[in-house]
């Protein structure tokens, strides 16, 4: 009969995958729990209950799902942002509603897709669907969300595409087929220009009216109606400038055939080496248009030294889908027709994609790979990272160098892949949910590869995002956390200090499910608010809730009465549910809300009151070496444990038989009646918790409202073979 005192100095390895039970010879097993539930590991190694939330409204639909989305201008000037289906709405810190509520072009389908960044007073938001946005504060009660006003797009010789149906009189390759188009198309500028549907491809040769041309099949067409078609290239005629300077000044653009349409207007001309953006339709054969960069003269351009171009953001070829701030541009990509190529603006200046070859201009880029990898995240740790579907992107210009037109380094640095979800920075590596939506990797600079790796963070620990992860936050201050919310609502965190090598998850729970999650400054580090569904009444809801320090309920409120009084009231939110009562730091009888208010059996000047939450620690099966080897499969029996706690009142122990032992935490003596307990820190011993064949096993709860923190646990163990 062998006994041992044994000791777990810290949880610093959190809850650990059931895989890893068996694992008992790597030195996280040591550090790590079966359980950690409603409690966080800390860096220092102790576990700590977990924040409760107090309840700041209700989100605008309680059928529809929302996001939060976080505004900072600095950390005095910090708001919340619900985006729903189709408006916005603007929440204070402290938890209170702004009243401003814009209309959002995203609907509830989108909401999981569209990313966002922010410069100073303004913010971009991006969606494959819909033109960039703008939200901007004005004042905290006057804010604005709209179209994000270029200067100029990024531009291409993008042709015309038509919606409606057009028939060849052939559609097999050949000369002389007749086209019929069902509307106007056709100009005599057009002949020259190609018609592209699908695979196939046509010449036309001649224009007969608006809707008939006489084109010759250079690949054949899938039948001889298509439902829709394009015109490529530009105006197949000599194009003569009004004049070619100053630069803003308005001049006409004359053709020598008919070949401008009034949907030209805001397209772009490229034409003796300057740019003009066309604001006129006159007639088929002129326009004006203002100059952007002066042309070298205004000679006749003939037909292919010219060329009408515009935008490559548009219904049609969709929108850019993610993008960043990097040395002083905005990096956009992500677009459906083009969902490897990345356009940045001019150096200081976000609005102005003009491309062009100075260091300073505009330029656009395609992310190459051996396959389609659509961007779906641009954003940056040491440098510019793109990652897509497929894999990870680093993007430079060079060693100690800004990227510009004409320098510029992709590299691909991991073959991951990545989900829709929005990444996280976190010191200097890069949290990233790889493509199924259940592993969290940290890319970040490795000195001794010099490359970019990305581990696994949650590979000792599959478990903890079994359903997906579908949102993400990051509170630095005061403790190192990132929450990840699962798809079936519950909210695993990560506890992370890569200098002290602590990687730790937990899992979060509560009456309802989490459904997403943000993070804002505020005076004394960062406050996370969650979007959480709840059933109150019978009814669904959807709760705004914010996570506070010393909270020790969820969905509640906090509310003081220097009088005292006992009778409480704004829980109409939390009618007919069971409530937990702290009154003035005694915990009082539960009770049920009825018509939105409590009654206390006596007067109380300060109250939390909120929906009930336990906190659990399961440690481990201990190893240790014998004479006769491991200790594992034999019958243990646990004499005595003793627990470390930091500011603690209350909690029990579950031994391996399953009986709960209460630990005491108040003392007897004068004047402690009607008092609160105090926070307790120092050492508690239970003897007595029984033998189990195998298994040696503890369960830590606190299912009081009130502190817990606990720092180690020291067991005096018997072990028989």
């Amino acid at each position: 009969m062998a006994r041992f005192s044994l000791i777990q100095t810290n949880f610093t390895a959190g809850e650990l995958s059931p895989r890893m039970y068996g694992r008992v010879d790597i030195a996280r097993y040591q550090n790590g729990a079966m359980i950690i539930e409603n409690c966080w590991p800390v860096v220092h190694g102790g576990a700590m209950r977990r924040y409760g939330t107090l309840h700041c409204g209700q989100a605008k639909y309680a059928d529809r799902e929302a996001v939060l989305v976080p505004y900072v201008f600095n950390t005095q000037q910090a708001y919340m942002c619900e985006f729903g289906d189709l408006y916005v709405r603007i929440w204070f810190p402290d938890g209170s509603y702004s009243g401003v509520e814009l209309v959002s072009p995203y609907s509830l389908a989108m909401l999981r897709q569209f990313e966002y960044v922010q410069g100073a007073d303004t913010m971009f938001l991006f969606h494959n669907g819909v033109e960039i946005n703008r939200l901007r504060r004005i004042t905290n009660t006057e804010w604005s969300l709209a179209p994000a006003p270029f200067v100029t797009k990024p531009f291409a010789e993008r042709g015309i595409n038509f919606a409606t149906s057009m028939t060849l009189s052939s559609p097999a390759v050949g000369t002389g087929r007749t086209l019929t188009s069902a509307a106007s198309a056709f100009l005599a500028s057009d002949v020259g220009r190609e018609v592209w549907s699908g695979s196939g491809v046509a010449k036309i040769t001649a224009v007969t009216s608006a809707t008939v041309a006489t084109v010759d099949v250079l690949n054949a067409f899938p039948s001889a109606t298509v439902a829709t078609w394009s015109l490529q290239g530009s105006p197949q005629a000599a194009n003569t400038l009004g004049a070619a300077t100053p630069v803003g000044a308005i001049v006409t653009m004359t053709l020598a055939t008919d070949g401008w349409r009034p949907g030209d207007v805001g397209k772009f001309v490229k034409i003796n080496g300057g740019l003009l953006e066309i604001t006129t339709y006159t007639s088929p054969t002129v326009v004006s248009g203002i100059i952007r960069s002066a042309p070298t003269s205004a000679t006749a351009s003939p037909a292919n030294a010219w060329s009408l171009e515009a935008s490559v953001w548009n219904a049609i070829d969709g929108y850019p889908a993610t993008g960043t701030l990097f040395e002083q541009r905005l990096h956009v990509a992500g677009s459906p027709s083009f969902p490897q190529t990345v356009w940045s603006s001019k150096t200081g200046e976000s609005l102005n994609f003009q491309l062009g070859t100075k260091d300073d201009d505009a330029t656009s880029f395609t992310v190459s790979s051996d396959q389609i990898n659509p961007i779906l995240h641009m954003a940056q740790v040491k440098t510019l990272v793109a990652l897509t579907y497929g894999g990870e992107f680093t993007i430079t210009g060079g060693i100690e160098k800004p990227i510009t037109p004409t320098n510029i380094q992709v590299k691909n640095q991991s073959v991951y892949g990545t989900s829709s979800v929005r990444p996280i920075r976190i010191g200097n590596e890069l949290y990233f949910i790889q493509r199924a939506g259940r592993k969290l990797r940290a890319m970040g600079y490795k000195y001794d590869s010099d490359a970019y790796g990305s581990p696994d963070m949650s590979v000792l620990a599959e478990h903890i995002t079994q359903s997906g992860v579908i949102s993400m936050a990051y509170q630095q201050e005061p403790e190192s956390f990132l929450f990840a919310v699962r798809a079936d609502g519950v909210l695993p965190t990560l506890t992370v200090d890569r200098d002290q090598d602590v990687v730790g998850w937990a899992r979060q729970i509560t009456d309802g499910a989490f459904e997403s999650v943000a993070s804002i400054p505020v005076e004394g580090g960062d406050q996370v608010w969650a979007v959480v569904r709840r059933t109150i009444n019978g009814q669904t809801v959807r709760h705004i809730e914010r996570f506070v320090d010393g909270c020790q309920v969820d969905d509640g409120i906090a509310a003081t009465s220097v009088g005292g009084q006992s009778t409480w009231t704004g829980l109409g939110h939390l009618e007919g549910k069971t409530v937990d009562i702290v009154a003035d730091g005694v915990v009082m009888q539960q009770q049920v809300v009825i018509g939105g208010q409590v009654t206390l059996p006596r007067d109380a000047n300060n109250v939390q009151i909120g929906l009930h939450f336990s906190s659990r620690v399961k440690t481990l099966t201990p190893e240790v070496q014998g004479g006769t080897g491991t200790a594992q499969g034999n019958s243990m029996r646990i004499g005595e444990i003793t627990l470390r706690f930091l500011n603690t009142t209350g909690c029990k122990v579950r031994g391996p038989q399953g009986l709960d032992q209460t630990i005491s935490f108040r003392n007897l003596g004068e004047n402690v009646l009607d008092q609160p307990p105090p926070n307790f820190s120092g050492v508690k011993r239970l003897e007595h918790l029984g033998w189990e064949r195998g298994e040696a096993q503890l369960e830590i709860i606190q299912d009081q409202p009130l502190p817990f923190h606990l720092l180690c646990v020291i067991k005096k163990m018997t072990i028989n073979d």
